[in-house]
């Protein structure tokens, strides 16, 4: 997308449990590929049922993450366009209330459960002699100086925004990045 990203801070509790299920990150996900679209179009995207997805959609908008569009006439009756509210979605990590942080954790878990199934899932297509396609799983504790941590977690974002830049839906192949870096309490 040419030009400058909208960006939708979360500051509230409210927003971050509507984004606390698979369901609801992997709609916020395909929405962000497809743009505007109806219900329909998104369940044919993530392949669901449009039934299924209704409530979620809803959820989601009524948190102000999801916008509600204009109706397009298809072959049928008027369908609700929805697209998400900005071009990226960023977490306000200066919101320390015990709400938030509750439903941070609940967000947290399921995002850990998303990256789980889809680590199975590609685990088990790829077959004992498909190598290339191999997932990468890494995970490394490391005693670093604080300006090394810093160093880190920019590079970690770097790696967001340039996955962001060459996410291409023509491309053909998706791929998907999960990742936790966080200082170890003993």
């Amino acid at each position: 997308m040419a030009g400058r990203k909208k960006t939708l801070f979360i500051r509230s509790a409210k927003q971050v449990r509507a984004l606390r299920t698979p369901l609801r990150q992997e709609i916020a996900q395909a929405l962000m590929g497809l743009g505007a679209c109806t219900v329909g179009e998104l369940a044919d995207e993530l392949g669901r049922e449009p039934a299924a997805l209704y409530y979620h959609v809803h959820a989601l908008a009524k948190a102000g993450i999801v916008v509600e569009g204009d109706e397009r006439r298809g072959g049928g009756r008027p369908e609700r366009m929805y697209r998400l509210a900005a071009d990226r979605i960023i977490i306000d990590r200066g919101e320390t209330s015990k709400a938030f942080l509750s439903a941070l954790s609940d967000l947290q878990r399921a995002t850990l459960r998303a990256a789980e199934r889809e680590l199975e899932a590609a685990l088990t297509a790829r077959g004992p002699k498909n190598v290339r396609n191999a997932p990468t799983l890494l995970r490394l504790a490391s005693h670093l100086k604080p300006q090394h941590a810093a160093r880190a977690t920019k590079m970690l974002h770097e790696l967001v925004e340039f996955l962001a830049e060459h996410d291409d839906a023509e491309a053909g192949d998706i791929y998907s990045l999960t990742a936790a870096f966080t200082r170890l309490v003993r």
